[in-house]
């Protein structure tokens, strides 16, 4: 990413938080109500959108940060000394179990002169920065305590000490005593310690300076900040000859350096602003800025290393664009800041070796045994050297090298350093400038002896064996010109010029995405407030919220009841297949020609096939009475169909009847419903509630009105509008027809087309007739009760689908959420404007507000 570019991001992003701050300072000026109704989840949500939008701006406005880290007394103070051109301008602690962090803020000055360290500003924890450090003190606690074999009950009762409103100190220390008289652990006993002098300091001075800062001046820093050595009989201590809690401070308006001594755990960090002469540190180059900020941290990762400093660390950290891990060249090959780069991927969550640049501090004080002297002196006489071959030979330095790549990605963010050997280069620039204060004058002199010269020079002697290309040649050249110090700046300020600001950019990125995250949860609190905001009740919204409930009732009892009814009634109550098998009785029995003819030729139980001549001569016509199955065919399909046509009319008029009992029984809901439309209702609805809400108030119109809005799709729907399904009247018909198998069909009795192989026994055809009309009755019945049956499952099945539908839809909109369309329903008054409350619209416009998407 360019660097316009980047900067330009960052002011967008600034510029972005500040909108937010301005629009929540106009709600401050008009709040909330404070009222019980209101949702504390809202007050809540203003204070998070607070904090995330001062994090924008604040992390968008700051300066590339660099953090400086490595294990104690590995000389970071000093090398940040070497680097501004100052041996000793910060104050150094001397418990290797305790430390501050301290912000180094870089400003160039115009002329050649001394490194100006301007006043220090101490910044206490807030309350809740010291719960947060408890919290993560006692997680630490709880570990060591399992690795120590505490009882479990004591591990127990420790959950319950963690902080939460309020910090249970006498619980915390009745716990500390408990578990120190259990333990010899050294860890663990350190951590006991330090956790006891924290509490015991947070009860004396907590709400006096909690969450303030002090402006204090250089002499008192360096007096106030150093600190004495912890007793190193830590074994042998009893909990009562622990330090016993701090005496108050004489002024609590500004600290003397025994206050600062008293309250040394409750600092989160120290801000010092640092003029550097452009001969010193050219920073003048730097992308688009002439300032960045170096932050120097406590020792980490050892054993004996403070809890507290860890905490304060990480939080630190988590704005720290690029790393200077210090290695100690004592020891080389140490896991301290292995261990230190683990924990802080850990925490971040991401690979640092791109962000990380390694310096090996006092190198100059390279345990070289006498085998490594004699293999350095032999080197030097060779003419030309490899990489591989001096490693080869020296080990002791391959460790070093081979330590130092591990935690980068690249070789040449490797530095060799001499701290005090730049310091004194820098002191033979100009008279004009001091590097150190008069105390620490005598120290300048070190690099300056005949052994360490012809170290010196020998790392000399060999760099210029190797290539130029080399990456070990640059290290040993740098190393020997001036203790690496010089080439450490460059790659300082080129790391930030090339990944700093980019760093930078990302790290503001993930703290707008924070921000968005709280606008989109306040916008989402805000659409669900109208369930909140009292409202003067609407007689009519009461009313109809009422009348749904009512119908609701309504639709329930009829579905209850239409799953009752195996077949559909009429409104006498008399179910429509008995209807119909009356109707089909009376038609066969008593509109039928058939069963007339044959009665009337009926003589003492037999049919007479010859007719009387009549009385008056006249000629009659032929009327053939039925002899065989095929002459009651034709009525049979007649009547068949006539009693489809009959089926179909009783059971449409049983939905008729049915949906006009529905709508008396919704009659005084269909008033109250219509009595709050308008004519543009459904189109207003579907454009500020939506198609869901529209489909709801329409299925409540249909509950009120069945007969017009629902009725003719009841009755397509089941199949009664039109005759799709004809009975096939044939298949149905119980006598045997003429066919290919049987060419006559079934021939009666009475027949002179009857054959019999032997004369018939005497046999009375008027009980034929009787039985072969019950026949044919009692066929047709059975079928169309069955059609009668099939009719009722298809209007029984589109009723249910309907009731079903209308009453989720009813129960569905006497939920809170739908509240605002029926109050907007029940409204008669609908063109009137509703007012937003001022506050309304004031928060809802924080959550509008958004950056430019146009980089």
């Amino acid at each position: 990413m360019k660097s316009d570019m980047a900067i330009a991001r960052l002011r967008q992003y600034k510029e972005y938080g500040e909108s937010v701050l301005q629009s929540l300072e106009l709600v401050s000026q008009n709040p909330p109500p404070q009222e019980s109704w209101f949702p504390n989840s809202i007050h809540e949500n203003i204070q998070r959108l607070k904090a995330s939008a001062q994090r924008v701006v604040e992390i968008a406005s700051s300066p590339v940060k660099i953090g400086v880290m490595g294990e104690f007394s590995s000389g970071k103070t000093l090398l940040i000394g070497s680097l501004i051109g100052y041996a000793d301008a910060l104050p150094v602690s001397e418990t290797p179990t305790t430390g501050n962090v301290t912000a180094i803020h870089l400003r160039q000055q115009p002329d050649l002169q001394t490194t100006q360290i301007g006043k220090y500003t101490v910044h206490y924890l807030s309350d809740e920065g010291v719960k947060e450090c408890l919290r993560f003190m006692l997680q630490e606690v709880e570990v060591r305590a399992k690795a120590a074999e505490l009882s479990l009950e004591l591990l127990a009762s420790l959950k319950n000490l963690h902080p939460t409103t309020i910090v249970d100190s006498n619980g915390i220390l009745r716990w500390c005593e408990q578990a120190w008289n259990q333990t010899q652990s050294l860890e663990l006993r350190s951590l006991l310690r330090e956790l006891v002098v924290y509490i015991r300091t947070y009860n004396a001075y907590g709400k006096y300076i909690g969450g303030k800062s002090y402006e204090i001046d250089h002499t008192t820093a360096k007096k106030g900040l150093r600190l004495a050595e912890p007793p190193m009989n830590i074994l042998e201590l009893s909990f009562d000859q622990l330090p016993a809690p701090p005496q108050p401070w004489a002024n609590f308006a500004q600290p003397s350096a025994v206050d600062l001594q008293k309250s040394f755990s409750l600092i989160r960090r120290i801000d010092v602003t640092v003029e550097v002469s452009k001969e010193v540190w050219d920073l003048s180059a730097l992308q688009g800025t002439n300032e960045f900020v170096l932050l120097d941290f406590p020792g980490l990762g050892s054993a004996d290393s403070g809890v507290r400093d860890t905490f304060l660390s990480l939080r630190e950290l988590t704005d720290v664009q690029t790393l200077l891990l210090l290695l100690n060249g004592r020891y080389p090959g140490g896991a301290i800041a292995s261990k230190i780069r683990t924990m802080l991927e850990r925490d971040k969550g991401q690979d640092l070796r791109d962000r990380i640049i390694v310096g090996v501090g006092r190198f100059n004080q390279l345990p070289l045994t006498q085998s490594d002297e004699r293999a350095l002196d032999e080197l030097v006489d060779e003419p030309l050297l490899s990489e591989a071959n001096i490693l080869e030979s020296l080990g002791i330095l391959q460790l070093t090298i081979a330590s130092a790549s591990n935690l980068t990605t690249e070789k040449k963010n490797i530095v060799l350093l001499s701290q005090l050997h730049g310091l004194a280069k820098l002191a033979e620039l100009s008279s004009l400038i001091q590097v150190s204060s008069r105390e620490f004058l005598p120290e300048l002199d070190i690099p300056n002896k005949l052994s360490e010269v012809e170290l010196r020079e020998k790392w000399q002697q060999l760099s210029k064996k190797l290539p130029p290309s080399s990456t070990l040649h640059k290290q040993l050249s740098d190393f020997a010109e001036d203790g690496g110090i010089s080439r450490l700046r460059s790659l300082l300020k080129e790391h930030v010029a090339q990944h700093g600001l980019k760093q930078l950019v990302e790290d503001t990125q993930r703290t707008v995405k924070a921000l968005q995250k709280e606008q989109d949860n306040l916008k989402t609190l805000l659409e669900q407030l109208p369930t909140y905001i009292p409202i003067e009740e609407n007689p009519k919204f009461i009313e109809l919220r009422q009348g749904i409930e009512n119908l609701v009732t309504i639709y329930r009892q009829f579905q209850e009841e239409l799953e009752k009814q195996p077949i559909l009634k009429n409104r006498d109550g008399v179910a429509v297949s008995d209807v119909v098998k009356d109707e089909l009785t009376n038609k066969i029995f008593f509109e039928w020609s058939e069963w007339t003819l044959l009665f009337d030729r009926t003589k003492n139980g037999t049919i007479s096939l010859t007719k009387a001549d009549s009385i008056f001569g006249d000629e009659e016509v032929e009327d053939t009475i039925p002899t065989k199955s095929d002459d009651f065919h034709s009525a049979f399909v007649q009547t068949i169909q006539e009693m489809q046509t009959f089926a179909h009319d009783r059971t449409t008029e049983a939905v008729t009847d049915f949906f006009k009992k529905l709508s008396i029984e919704v009659a005084d809901e269909r008033t109250t419903v219509n009595s709050v439309l308008s004519p543009d209702i459904e189109q207003y609805i579907q454009n500020n509630f939506g198609k869901n809400q529209l489909r709801l108030f329409r299925n409540l119109l249909r509950a009120v009105d069945p007969i017009n809005k629902w009725q003719k799709l009841i009755i397509e729907h089941s199949g009664l509008a039109t005759n799709h399904h004809t009975i096939n009247a044939d298949t149905l018909f119980p006598l045997a027809r003429q066919d290919e198998k049987h060419p006559n069909g079934q021939i009666f009795d009475w027949s002179p087309d009857k054959k019999y192989p032997t004369p018939p026994r005497p046999f009375n055809h008027q009980i034929a007739v009787l039985r072969l009309r019950d026949e044919i009755t009692a066929s047709a019945g059975l079928h169309l009760v069955q059609y009668v049956s099939q009719l009722t499952k298809q209007v029984k099945f589109s009723f249910s689908r309907a009731l079903k539908e209308i009453v989720d839809s009813l129960q569905e909109l006497l939920k809170t959420k739908h509240e605002p369309l029926l109050r907007y329903i029940a409204d008669t008054d609908k063109d009137k404007s509703t007012s937003i409350p001022p506050w309304l619209e004031t928060l809802s416009q924080v959550t509008i507000i958004s950056h430019s998407s146009e980089l």
